[in-house]
């Protein structure tokens, strides 16, 4: 079950390039699910899908795949919910998804993308998929959706939060001499701080949702642990021939540091060198441009082999792709880029 993280900055061509690369597993015979947890939503226009949010499959009739392509823009509410109705009791379940403060996890709180994009991994694996190709936010800020898990899992595990999520319903509704000493201090703090209905309807909530949050704990800790499997997990670094370097270099040391295997990266939008010279007689405007055209090719091109020399000892695959003649907007457009890949 191969697993595929693409990582770049803005406007390198990550979602294409991770989009061609789910085309190119299903075309072989995988069950694939690309799947973007970008805000920005690129994916729809590189599929022609919608956006409900789920999984959606993508007919291959014209490419004669022998697998399957799946795409999915990361739905937070829908994979909460999954989350929630799977793990929990019937009624616990009716409870949680009625609540207000419910509500305001989903819509209001800052980090779920990047939490529930874990979470959305594991129930990808759950439902079958043979291999996974992630999106990333394009910036540097896409880490965090390997940081936020791990910082929840401890914060779940830390005895201030365990205390609370088990003491809260002794606290409401057994006498003061059943809860202990730092409980009673606790509740009242908080209490006097926030006031009482917010706080008993906030406790109330986590109460309740105390055993979803540490299952989701568990999932995120045995899903960070395949993503750190170099043997099931890859992830591959998109950028341009002038970000190359910079990109590279952030992006290599800040996995490494997190102790994440760097399999690629790609080198996009590569100008390719104009062919031939232009004959005698033409106008000096059109030859200043031609002229200006080729030295951004010889830019590019030493850039590439700049790239190339840097890495080669660091990163197992090297990968220079093309500018295209045109958008990418659906599969021919696509596959131009696995035919490039390939190369």
């Amino acid at each position: 079950m191969p697993i595929e993280i693409f990582l770049g900055t803005g406007g390198v061509g990550k979602t294409s390039v991770a989009a061609a690369t789910a085309l190119k597993a299903a075309l072989a015979g995988s069950k694939c699910l690309v799947l973007t947890i970008d805000p920005a939503r690129r994916l729809q226009t590189a599929l022609g899908i919608d956006s409900n949010g789920l999984e959606q499959r993508v007919p291959l009739d014209l490419l004669e795949g022998k697998g399957e392509l799946w795409a999915a823009l990361l739905d937070v509410r829908a994979s909460l919910d999954r989350a929630v109705l799977r793990y929990a009791k019937p009624q616990e379940a009716k409870t949680i998804l009625e609540h207000p403060v419910y509500q305001i996890l989903i819509t209001s709180l800052a980090g779920m993308q990047e939490l529930l994009a874990i979470e959305r991994i594991h129930q990808a694996l759950e439902d079958g998929f043979t291999s996974i190709v992630i999106d990333t936010a394009p910036s540097r800020h896409a880490l965090e959706f390997l940081d936020k898990p791990e910082f929840f899992t401890h914060l779940v595990s830390t005895p201030l939060v365990k205390l609370v999520g088990r003491t809260y319903k002794l606290w409401m509704a057994s006498p003061l001499t059943l809860i202990s000493k730092m409980s009673f201090e606790l509740y009242s703090r908080v209490e006097e701080i926030l006031g009482t209905a917010l706080v008993h309807q906030i406790l109330e909530f986590f109460s309740i949702f105390r055993k979803i949050a540490e299952g989701y704990s568990d999932r995120a800790q045995q899903t960070l642990a395949l993503l750190r499997d170099p043997h099931t997990t890859s992830f591959t670094i998109v950028t341009t021939p002038f970000k190359a370097k910079r990109d590279g270099e952030y992006f290599l040391h800040e996995l490494k540091r997190r102790k994440f295997y760097v399999n690629s990266l790609v080198v996009n939008r590569l100008w390719p060198a104009y062919p031939g010279t232009l004959p005698p007689g033409f106008p000096s405007p059109l030859q200043e441009l031609v002229g200006w055209y080729q030295n951004v090719c010889d830019a590019h091109q030493r850039a590439w082999q700049e790239v190339s020399r840097q890495f080669s000892g660091d990163i197992p695959k090297l990968i220079p792709l093309p500018e295209l003649s045109r958008d990418v907007d659906g599969l021919p457009a696509l596959y131009n880029i696995v035919e490039e890949m390939e190369r």
